[in-house]
């Protein structure tokens, strides 16, 4: 089961670096194709998103002014071979490379068909409260 831990965390650290190169495009549909079917987004200070909310969370990200983002897996566990849990931590970036925020996240991926595709994505701000 390690080596298939090992080939899951591989996979999740290319789809993590594929959703930052799209965030870093601009391009909100592209982030939100990344999510599972029933997905729910889990953001600070905001209910449940899925479908076209999860899409306009990542919208107004983008129109706010993130301009791209860094994502690093810390631990991968895999369950029955189409279910990994997921936690790491993240940095947004503003313009010209500017640091936005900084945090930590659990993400709960689920496989469809062949792809892993975030299912549960939470996440949260490091940074004290302004």
């Amino acid at each position: 089961m390690a080596t298939k831990a090992a080939e899951v965390a591989k996979i999740i650290k290319a789809n993590n670096k594929a959703l930052c190169a799209e965030l870093a495009a601009g391009n909100a549909a592209g982030v939100a194709k990344m999510y599972a079917k029933g997905a729910k987004l889990m953001p600070p200070n905001a209910d449940f998103m899925q479908g076209k909310t999860l899409l306009a969370f990542w919208q107004g990200a983008i129109d706010m002014g993130i301009k791209g983002g860094e994502l690093k897996s810390k631990e991968v566990e895999v369950f029955g071979g189409t279910t990994a849990n997921e936690i790491g931590t993240y940095t947004l970036f503003g313009p010209d490379k500017a640091v936005a925020d900084t945090g930590k996240y659990i993400v709960i991926w689920r496989k469809e068909g062949k792809t892993w595709k975030l299912y549960r994505d939470i996440f949260n701000s490091s940074r004290p409260a302004a």
